[in-house]
């Protein structure tokens, strides 16, 4: 390389002369000839394409009126390489210009400039990816948790009920167990709910519990409580990944340009791409149908618009994406009445993948001693028609074999929406978790459609109708209207008819108008053939504080209620008065939790995601923030506990600047925090303090000592202002100052300090 550049420097010389260069005699690869003949001049010039300089001087070769450019430059320029053979000179491969279609070359001799006009089609594509860096979760700290609902109620006679559960947390995990206590429950004092250990692998996407779970569901299948192991497929765990298929929109850019993508007329993402085609995938789209725009801006402010349409299903997985579930276990049996009530163990597992960015498949089994049943299913979407899914499962049990199938169609659009679905299965047909007849629904009708006519409202209908084994039937139609008046209220209309094989019909008419005032406040009113209710609340501050409820119905659920509510730090508290049917009573509920993490006990809020120990040393009472909205303050200690952070996302935790002494210093007043589901992360922010003051040091003749003269007091640097005057950032007792005078640097000694904020101390002699 030197030795060719070296040699193009002196044919510009021309000490060469127009003789050409020396030949490689290395042979050439297969297939490429060696040489041209005769050989072209070298020149070492600045290049430029579309207007835009390249940044360094470029080796090129000329014969004639024609141009050969290295192959290295043709990819660090991210043009695409021509289909022909590179020819050898001077030890490297070199293309000519003219093999690339559409490049035009124009040469200034006395400049040594190349100036390529290049069409965007020439350039190798750029991929930007509109999709949010995955973020890993921070280390998390050993946390124990207690959360407690506690209630005491009085009517006729007194009751007390509480809810608690204990936990512990880490990086392997969370083992939580919750349980109801109290004269409310129905089979003795205490009933046991939920006790499990919890695992978590983001990067895999996995999740594991091994205890009290619930069975993964299809829409053609039913949830169940079991007891047992539940690994499997959690998108949660990556909130921000992009799990269904969205369009990668394609443009093309002659010089570098911004790019805006505006969804319906909203902008939600913009990047800046190098000349050239583009294609921007995982773009963040709403859901169903819409508009998508790709605004190409280039540096002049001159802009290109290219609209499309699109269709996008949440339903649908990405073309090569899965998801997985594998349960094996017992099922539960009267939940939340008795503590151990386990039977008819089982295996199931549920497999969904995504064949195309159309068509997403799934299937789901399930085998006990008394029943087996398999199934599977396919989604797709159509543009522009929207989205179909069919599925069918067949089971065998004692009743003999059952079938089921499923037909379904939604489209959403900007303004109207509309959804179906048909649903039937045979009397034989069975399913895991499912007892009695007066369970089973073999036929499932629902419908549901919307329109939305901008500042005039929206209007909506629905109707569903259920009909089980054991021959009842329901059916519910319902209709809506709803308006917002200037933001200042909201109101709608609504009605709706049921029928019932037990009760009968039903209808019901009436309205809701809802009125805002203050952040936190609101006035309610409803109205209806079945009576009136009218409501006054005011919300507690999310940082701590009182809120209150006002409430008087008429009709067949009248009566009136007061209540009363205040939020802090360390948990919240109601109390309540209702009045209805000639009785009044009274209750009083409680909840908050206590947290053992960082070595210390708490008392806080309940923790039921993920939590951070935020820590501000020695500094009591700072603001603390979560996303620049004030969540609580530091305790005398200068610690606070945030119970409410969103796990596996970033966490935004700042304390405000203006609660720290003016002579402690903080490094950084925010940090980005990632918790785990239930896991605790220390927050801890650095505060030096220190004692800054000024020094008026003078001359051994008491002259102020010459302004901008330097001055070290051990690591910190400062100098000299007008008067002599020098700050310093941290001062202390005994500490030596040497200043770089006119004349020889002296020292100035600081024996005692005054006991007062931001000191002026001198004049002090400075001595040589």
């Amino acid at each position: 390389m030197a030795s060719g550049i070296i040699r193009a420097a002196l044919l510009l010389t021309g000490i060469l002369g127009a003789g050409g260069i020396a030949r490689s005699k290395e042979p050439a690869p297969a297939g490429m000839p060696a040489v041209l003949d005769p050989a072209p001049a070298m020149l070492l010039v600045s290049v430029s394409i579309n207007g835009q300089p390249q940044p360094d001087t470029y080796l090129v070769a000329r014969r004639g009126d024609g141009f050969f450019v290295r192959v290295d430059d043709l990819t660090a320029w991210r043009l695409r390489l021509p289909p022909i053979d590179p020819t050898l000179l001077d030890d490297e491969w070199f293309v000519p210009l003219s093999a690339i279609g559409g490049v035009t070359a124009v040469f200034n001799e006395l400049q040594q400039a190349l100036k390529l006009t290049v069409p965007s089609a020439a350039f190798l594509a750029n991929r930007v990816s509109a999709a949010p860096t995955l973020p890993q979760p921070t280390d998390s700290a050993f946390a124990a948790f207690f959360n407690y609902n506690l209630s005491f109620e009085y009517a006729d006679k007194a009751q007390v009920g509480a809810f608690v559960e204990t936990g512990m947390s880490d990086d392997w995990g969370v083992v939580s167990n919750s349980m109801l206590l109290g004269n409310g429950t129905v089979y003795g004092r205490a009933t046991r709910l939920d006790s499990y250990y919890m695992r978590d692998d983001p990067v895999s996407l996995t999740r594991l519990v091994v205890g009290d779970s619930v069975t993964d569901a299809r829409d053609w299948s039913r949830q169940v409580r079991f007891g047992g192991i539940r690994i499997g497929t959690e998108f949660a765990l990556q909130p921000s990944l992009l799990t269904f298929p969205t369009p990668s929109l394609a443009g093309s850019a002659a010089v570098p340009s911004n790019v805006e993508l505006l969804v319906n007329g909203t902008q939600r993402f913009q990047t800046d791409v190098d000349q050239g085609p583009f294609s921007i995938n995982q773009v963040p789209l709403v859901t169903g149908a819409g508009e998508v725009t790709l605004v190409v801006r280039d540096p002049l402010g001159v802009e290109r618009r290219i609209k499309s349409s699109y269709y996008v299903s949440s339903r649908l997985l990405r073309a090569g994406l899965s998801a997985w579930s594998a349960e094996a276990g017992a099922e539960r049996r009267d939940y939340g009445l008795r503590s151990f009530r386990y039977a008819a163990p089982f295996v199931a597992g549920t497999y969904r993948r995504g064949l195309t960015d159309w068509i997403t498949v799934e299937s789901r089994a399930e085998a006990s001693s008394d029943t087996q049943m398999a199934g599977g299913g396919i989604t797709m979407v159509m543009v522009p028609l929207g989205e179909f899914g069919l599925a069918a499962a067949g089971s065998n049990g004692k009743e003999g074999q059952g079938l089921l199938y499923r037909a379904a169609f939604n489209r959403n659009a900007p303004t109207w929406n509309v959804a179906l679905s048909y649903q039937r299965a045979s009397r034989a047909y069975r399913e895991i978790g499912v007892e009695r007849d007066s369970e089973r629904i073999i036929e499932q009708i629902q419908a549901a459609g919307g329109l939305t006519f901008g500042r005039m409202g929206t209007a909506g209908v629905s109707y569903t109708s259920l009909t089980y084994a054991d021959g009842q039937k329901a059916q519910v139609l319902s209709g809506n209207y709803s308006l917002s008046v200037r933001d200042r209220a909201f109101v709608s209309l609504y009605a709706i008819h049921s029928r019932f094989s037990e009760t009968g019909r039903d209808t019901s008419l009436g309205f809701n108008l809802t009125v805002p005032f203050g952040p936190r406040s609101s006035v309610y009113l409803q109205a209806g053939t079945d009576g009136t209710r009218a409501e006054v609340r005011s919300t507690p501050p999310v940082s701590g504080g009182w809120g209150y409820r006002l409430a008087n119905s008429t009709g067949n659920n009248g009566r009136q209620q007061a209540e009363a509510q205040w939020r802090g730090d360390v948990g919240e508290m109601t109390a309540q008065i209702d009045h209805a049917g000639g009785q009044t009573g009274m209750r009083v509920t409680g909840r908050g939790g206590l947290l053992m993490a960082d070595g210390a006990l708490f008392p806080t809020r309940q923790m039921e995601s993920g939590f951070a120990v935020v820590r501000v040393p020695d500094q009591a009472d700072v603001r603390v923030y979560q996303e620049n909205r004030l969540v609580g303050r530091t305790n005398a200690r200068g610690t606070a506990i945030i119970p409410d952070l969103r796990p596996y996302e970033v966490n935004r935790l700042s304390i405000s600047a203006a609660d720290i002494p003016i002579d402690v210093r903080m490094p950084q007043d925010q940090l980005l925090v990632v918790p785990r589901y239930r896991g605790a992360v220390s927050a801890h922010f650095v505060a030096i303090r220190e004692r800054p003051g000024t020094i008026i040091v003078v001359m051994p003749d008491g002259k102020p000592v010459e302004a901008g003269s330097g001055v070290s007091a051990g690591e910190e640097l400062s100098f000299v202002g007008n008067g002599g005057e020098v700050f310093l950032q941290n001062i202390h007792a005994g500490m030596v100052l040497t200043v770089d005078a006119a004349g020889g640097a002296c020292d100035v000694r600081l024996d005692v300090l005054p006991d007062q904020v931001l000191p002026t101390i001198g004049p002090l002699r400075c001595v040589r």
